[in-house]
């Protein structure tokens, strides 16, 4: 159980988040109100809710919010006691944040994930560990009411004709919202708030972090610079990837025009010549929406030399990404899947499904003449840090199969992390020399923390 002390002590030095002074004093966990104190809090949020043109650029201070708790509960004819009303006062100044009683943990910069079951079980995730906290609502109608501001907030509402809403809100931070008609009968909506850190790291940085040795990354820069390969990342779940494509996209040639296609504005490039497509669902009236396939059509039109796609997520998007790289426009993106050559298969299915009848040799060829680089990210089974798994070549499509070959690949050795320079052949080795990268010899074991390549024999 991580307490509210905790959250304290760990992320901001022993000291509250930067919530109101009332708040502050009252406490983070949610302040337990009397039933009348509870009405007057409801009144009073409904007031300033009215009156939102007023204070939604400004924060109310505390005397402000005590004189509008006193005119509502003067005006309802309600006695609230001095402890009372700092409990309403409190109250309203954790709500007027733009994530109530959550905006701790959305400060806290190792949590990627808050999880909400109900107005008094919430979690974290960081990392892939699940961890509960004491952090709670008043009362099942005032989480009720902070879902019903965060889907204002994104233009949706969640109903049982649409009892899913996924949405973006601030520029870091994405919203799932389940219908209570999803859950168990007696429960309520839930609610998950996802968490993008932006992480600005370069090749050199990422080298740092351990991500992979230098030669690894090094070879994957040096693609990237001259310009003619289309680069498949593929991992599950907070492997990295998006990561990886924002370091990769800054060794893009700052002269060339980048193209990024996202549901979520996640890759964030200091250069010149990028523009940003975000893509979108329909509103509440079924309009509007703008496919992620459409978006990068689009892109044909708009004089990019280079399209990023966020995610590779269904089959109508992986054609048309496909299509626009195999027409000469190099690019990057990403998949799910499980290891480098499950994110091929993926991509397979994703074509074949989006063009039936069409045979499985002509989809694979499609790929071949598409897709350069597929490179996996995946968990150390032993250090549980992230990293890159294996780096493959896609050759010619040969015999109606799609050739891999394998360049890099993590290999654990005493439980150090290791990689081995596998047998495969580089089909850019002149495009490496123009940019002054050397692979390492067949057989080399390579590791973090230094730039030499060792013999495989010698281990």
């Amino acid at each position: 159980m991580l307490t509210s002390d905790d959250i304290r002590q760990r992320y901001f030095g022993g000291k509250r988040a930067d919530v109101a002074p009332m708040a502050r004093r009252v406490g983070a966990r949610g302040v337990a109100l009397t039933p009348s104190a509870k009405f007057v809090a409801n009144e009073a949020k409904r007031r300033l809710g009215e009156e939102s043109a007023r204070w939604e650029n400004a924060r109310l201070t505390e005397d402000e919010l005590s004189r509008v708790v006193a005119e509502v509960a003067q005006q309802h004819g309600e006695q609230l006691s001095e402890q009372e009303q700092t409990a309403v006062v409190a109250c309203l100044s954790s709500s007027l944040t733009h994530y109530d009683i959550l905006t701790p943990l959305l400060e806290a910069p190792d949590v990627n994930d808050i999880i909400v079951r109900a107005f008094d079980d919430i979690s974290i995730q960081i990392g892939r560990r699940n961890i509960q906290t004491d952090l709670r609502f008043t009362d099942e109608e005032s989480y009720l009411s902070f879902i019903e501001q965060l889907l204002k907030r994104a233009g949706k509402a969640c109903t049982l004709a649409t009892p899913v809403v996924d949405a973006s809100l601030d520029a870091d931070v994405r919203i799932c919202v389940t219908h209570q008609s999803f859950s168990p009968p007696g429960s309520g909506p839930m609610l998950t708030l996802r968490i993008a850190r932006h992480r600005q790291v370069g090749i050199d940085g990422l080298v740092l972090d351990e991500l992979a040795p230098p030669e690894v990354l090094h070879y994957l820069s040096a693609i990237v610079q001259a310009g003619e390969a289309t680069l498949l990342i593929g991992g599950e779940v907070g492997t990295g990837k998006t990561t990886l494509v924002r370091a990769l996209a800054k060794e893009i040639a700052p002269d060339e025009a980048v193209l990024i296609i996202e549901d979520t504005h996640e890759i964030v490039l200091q250069r010149p010549f990028t523009r940003t497509l975000l893509t979108r669902e329909a509103n509440t009236e079924g309009s509007g929406k703008i496919s992620p396939a459409r978006a990068v059509r689009t892109g044909m039109r708009m004089a990019m030399n280079r399209i990023i796609l966020g995610e590779m997520r269904d089959a109508e998007t992986a054609e048309a990404f496909v299509d626009v790289c195999a027409s000469g426009h190099p690019g990057m993106s990403t998949i799910h899947a499980r290891s480098a050559r499950d994110a091929v298969t993926r991509l397979e299915l994703f074509l074949s499904r989006a063009q039936p009848g069409v045979e499985i040799e002509t989809v694979r060829r499609q790929i071949a003449e598409a897709i350069s680089v597929v490179v996996y990210l995946g968990l150390d089974p032993i250090q549980k840090k992230r990293r890159i798994m294996q780096v493959l070549e896609v050759g010619a499509a040969s015999d109606g199969a799609v050739q891999l070959s394998s360049i890099f690949s993590f290999s654990a050795v005493g439980g150090a992390p290791g990689w081995v320079r596998d047998s495969g052949v580089t089909l850019y080795r002149e495009q490496l020399e123009r940019h002054a990268c050397e692979l390492p010899r067949v057989g080399s074991r390579l590791s973090v923390g230094t730039s030499s390549a060792q013999s495989l024999g010698g281990w």
